[in-house]
């Protein structure tokens, strides 16, 4: 499948839009729940390389199915540099990017691409097997790259493959990542020479790190996991402890605590600390309420406890943080 057919169904979405440019093509996302970018560069014919930003839930997926085309695509490879990204398997069950973790996968999202923790930054090449063959078969001949080989290297039978980078890929994945800090035309032919490196160094590995993707969970604990997110998010004055939560959906409390850490990657109480310390941030900079209100407001009934916790957070008292923002507002206007 050709990236082009996968941006333009992306644009039939309601809220993606696209921005073109001499060696790129954006697609920004703008939702009332949250917003990202997704740039697109094509380095060799079948092999694009897309950088991603995104502070959202979830970014709808284009939807392929209304001409009869099955859910997979292209070769995928992910490297997820700060976040966690949803991924199904072929039995259903989910499975979870994080940071400094790689998938490959010919499988696209069912309908929506999900970040369970909002925030997510990462790398994403799409290798479109039939046209690196018509178009690009130089890349094996001069390199010894065989995308085929590659896919039947992770994800055999239409597996995925999830595991930590080693160092060497590491390295080359980072050099990626550095060069949206210089400008574009110097930077296209970097992608392309730190892309071909990667894919050799993929194919060439003496002993492959074992896939994480057998650490997997079912539809019915991600609901739970979600579920509960919504339960404690919902209302940060309220505190529902653990085997609370465990009775309400009839499962013991440690299996609670093992489905929240694996869909959101943080146990319960940190995860909730940190949502309620963003939120004490936001209230800091866009309202007038006072320091103790705030912390009446997030769940703190103790104005100390909230001032040790949100400084443990940001490095300042709620009444610096505050200050420290009035004046970069300031600056800026």
């Amino acid at each position: 499948m050709k990236i082009d057919e996968i941006i333009k169904k992306s644009i039939e979405i309601p809220g993606i839009s696209i921005k073109r440019g001499e060696f790129s093509a954006e697609l920004i996302l703008k939702e009332r729940d949250g917003k990202g970018s997704m740039t697109f560069f094509p380095l060799f014919p079948g092999v694009t390389l897309a950088y991603i930003f995104v502070n959202s839930p979830a970014w709808t997926a284009p939807d392929f199915h209304d001409n009869g085309s099955m859910e997979t695509g292209p070769l995928l490879l992910n490297y997820c540099v700060t976040g966690r990204c949803e991924l199904i398997l072929n039995n259903g069950n989910f499975v979870y990017v994080k940071d400094g973790e790689i998938s490959l996968t010919e499988r696209f999202a069912r309908q929506q691409y999900v970040y369970p923790r909002r925030i997510y930054e990462g790398i994403e090449f799409f290798v479109d097997m039939d046209t690196v063959n018509a178009q690009s078969s130089w890349v094996e001949a001069e390199f010894d790259i065989d995308f085929h080989r590659l896919r039947d290297l992770y994800c055999p039978d239409g597996g995925t493959y999830i595991a930590s980078v080693t160092t060497e890929i590491e390295e080359v994945l980072k050099k990626l990542w550095s060069l949206l800090d210089i400008s574009v035309p110097l930077a296209i032919p970097q992608m392309k020479i730190y892309t071909l490196a990667l894919f050799s160094l993929l194919q060439n590995l003496k002993e492959i790190p074992p896939s994480q993707a057998c650490t997997f969970f079912t539809e019915t604990q991600v609901d739970i996991a979600k579920r509960v997110e919504k339960i404690i998010t919902s209302d940060l004055r309220q505190h529902h402890p653990a085997w609370e939560l465990a009775a309400q959906f009839s499962v013991s409390e440690t299996s609670l605590k093992n489905y929240f850490r694996g869909v959101y990657g943080q146990n319960i109480s940190i995860y909730l600390r940190e949502v309620r310390m963003q939120r004490a941030a936001e209230l800091l900079t866009t309202t007038n309420l006072s320091v103790s209100e705030i912390a009446e407001q997030v769940g703190y009934l103790n104005q100390s406890k909230f001032s040790s916790a949100f400084k443990k957070q940001f490095n300042a008292s709620p009444l610096e943080f505050k200050r420290r923002k009035n004046l970069e507002r300031n600056t800026s206007n």
